[in-house]
This record gives C-alpha cells, structure tokens and sequence, in this order.
C-alpha cells in the first residue's frame, strides 16, 4: 500500500478549500492508497484567520469593538471548520511548521501531491514556497489541479528557482488552462502540463450529500455564496429574490463585523449558528437557486445539479473575470451561466440545465483525471 501526502490549504477557513482536500483523500483512500493531508499551516493564516487584530493602531482596536458583536459567529465557525477536520479529514500524525523542509517528507510518503486550490498563485497571501516542493526529493512529487487564476508569473518570486523547483515535478495538472499556459511559458521547456477538474468535480453528489447537513431551511429560498461581498453581487441577489419572490440565505465567508451589517442590512439572511462546511453543502443541495462569485460556489451547484447562475465581479468600476469559472463552465458546455448583474433582469431562470449532459462530461473528465492521478502515483 503506498503511502500519499497531500499538501494543499486544508486549514484555511474556506468552504472549497477543506472540502476539495476531502474529496481528493476519499477518491485516493477508496482506491486503496494510505493517504494523509500534511498538516501543515502558512505562516500568514495566524493573521488571515484570527478573530481579533492586534491592538497595535486606533483602527485595529475600533475594528476589534465592531467585531465583539459578531463574535459568537466566528467563534462557532472556527471550532466548526476544526472539528470537520478531526472527523473527515485524514490529518498527520506529525505537525509541519515553517521551518520544516520538504525533504522531511521522506519520512513518511512515496508521494506527495500539492493541490488543489490556489497553492500555486504567487500573489496569493497563502502562497508558500513549500507548495513547490524545493530541491530533488526521493519521493514522487505530483501537483493535481494547482490554481494560478489571475496570478502572472512575472513578479519577484518567478525565479530560475522556482522555474527549477516546478520542472523537477514528476506530474503537473492545472485547474485552469489559463494557468496551464502560463505555466508552460514560464517553464520554457516541453514538459507537460496538463488541465484538470478540482478534487471535489471528481466526486459523485452522493459523497457529498452523505456528509451534509440535514435541511436548514424549510420553505424555498436562493442561496448566495459569494467570496468578498461586491456590492455588484449583494444587488444581483436582491434582484433575484424580488423576480423569483424568494428569500436569500447565505453562510459566513468574512470576518468583518461592517460586512456582515451590510449583508444584514441588505436584506440577505444568516443563521448565526449554521456555518460549518456541512452547513454550506446543505444550503446549495436545498436550495431553490444558486447565485455565486465563487469558484467552488459554481463547482458545488453543477455537483449537485442545481439551478445556477455564476457572477462575474465588479470591481474598481469594470468587470474582473474569475478564469477558474470561466474554464469549468467552457469545459462543460455551459458558459452562459456566467453572468453580469445587468442581465439579471433579462435572465430565465425557469430554463432547465441538462444535467444528463453535463454531469456525463464532468464524470468523463473525473475518470480521465483519475487514471492519470493514478498513473503519476505508480509510474
């Protein structure tokens, strides 16, 4: 039986981020292999994913008041993105720190797979040196669906070093073929990278359902899920509720207390106490629509064959595309979900997707990555 690492953000609090890595662990657990997600954690999440700042300016102390009033909110959060890890994802034993070193690895795995999630965008606050595995390693080093999205590969960090450190990999996949070119180009070699589906596109809806809520809401409602509350996306959702008569719900994905008083404000529905990232696959299985900016937003409501439109973000007065969308909706033949709020009002919402197809391409591209996931494994 051999022994797989996973190295990828399995302790940020982020929906997509704890649930891609349990689904790759499952897929590759039910396929026989010993499998871990290494424990480790970037440096920046200590000030990511705290609650209060540090009372070092006016500011942060006035925050950290606004705050108080959400507290238990991101409390419960917190302990409940901890105890989703204890029970469904298969963690090491030992704990990695910054001063660990990738050779360390060795120890323990014959291979270690990097991704999927953003490990692999440079201008990421998360991004690690470590999730580029430095130096020759006797291990096999794979990387599964790393994301570079809007990441240009130009800045500082784009070294030979790292060029050297990325073509020493035994395998590369890419999430988006954006990220994929970019990653040819910079590497300047013929080495292959491939693109493929994130870890929780290769799963079926049942495994997810299985470790779901039960039903949170009981009448109908619009579930918005969205990653930094544009005002663009707060107003397609108010849009939507008043054209389908439907309440909007939605879970916590910030810390700021004036966001959440805007969402409140808005008219968009949190239950304080529904948080965990079983609480997130409950409300996009549930609900009646599903609006989103969110990549993995869109990954869960095509899993779960759901009514869905993807939003693309307004920001600083034009309109920013997310490439990790755009790619998996091109890729399945549904590029028309990925809307603008201006089209809101001319949108029919009462049009089916055909899932029969779909889910038929998103299973054919599931297997094809799986057999190469596998292949990479033993060769």
């Amino acid at each position: 039986m051999k022994k797989i690492g996973i190295l990828t953000f399995h302790k940020s609090i982020n929906y997509g981020s704890v649930l891609q890595a349990f689904a790759l662990s499952d897929l590759l657990s039910k396929r026989g292999y010993a499998v871990e997600i290494i424990d480790y954690e970037p440096a920046s999440y200590s000030i990511q994913y705290r609650i209060f700042e540090k009372n070092t300016s006016v500011h942060n102390v006035a925050a950290n008041i606004r705050r108080l009033s959400v507290f238990d909110i991101l409390w419960k959060q917190k302990k409940g993105f901890e105890k989703f890890r204890e029970e469904y994802l298969p963690l090491s034993a030992y704990k990695f720190t910054q001063a660990s070193s990738p050779q360390e690895f060795s120890k323990y795995y014959d291979a270690v797979i990097c991704g999927s999630d953003q490990i692999w965008n440079v201008t990421a606050k998360d991004c690690d040196l470590i999730f580029f595995l430095p130096g020759k390693q006797s291990y096999k080093k794979i990387a599964y669906a790393a994301s570079v999205n809007t990441a240009t590969y130009n800045e500082d960090i784009c070294d030979d070093q790292l060029r050297k450190n990325i073509l020493d990999f035994d395998y590369i996949s890419i999430r988006e073929h954006s990220g994929a070119k970019k990653i040819s180009h910079f590497l300047n070699t013929d080495k292959q990278v491939k693109v493929q589906p994130d870890p929780s596109l290769l799963q079926t809806k049942e495994v997810f359902a299985a470790i779901a809520s039960k039903r949170i809401v009981e009448k109908p409602y619009i579930f918005m899920y969205c990653a930094n509350y544009q005002e663009s996306t707060i107003r397609a959702a108010q849009k939507m509720s008043k054209l389908l008569k439907k309440p909007v719900y939605t879970v916590l994905v910030c810390r700021s207390a004036t966001q959440i008083a805007k969402l409140k404000k808005s008219g968009i529905r949190i239950i304080r106490d529904r948080n965990r990232p079983e609480d997130f696959l409950s409300f996009i299985m549930n609900a009646d629509f599903v609006l989103s900016d969110s990549f993995h937003g869109t990954a869960f409501s095509i899993i779960f064959e759901k009514k869905f439109f993807s939003l693309n973000d307004y920001i600083n007065g034009k309109y920013v595309d997310d490439e990790r969308i755009r790619n998996i909706l091109g890729e399945l033949g549904i590029s028309e979900r990925y809307i603008k709020e201006e089209d809101i009002q001319n949108l029919d919402f009462q049009k089916e997707i055909d899932y029969t197809a779909v889910t038929g391409k998103r299973l054919e591209l599931a297997e094809n990555a799986i057999k190469d996931i596998t292949k990479a494994i033993e060769d």
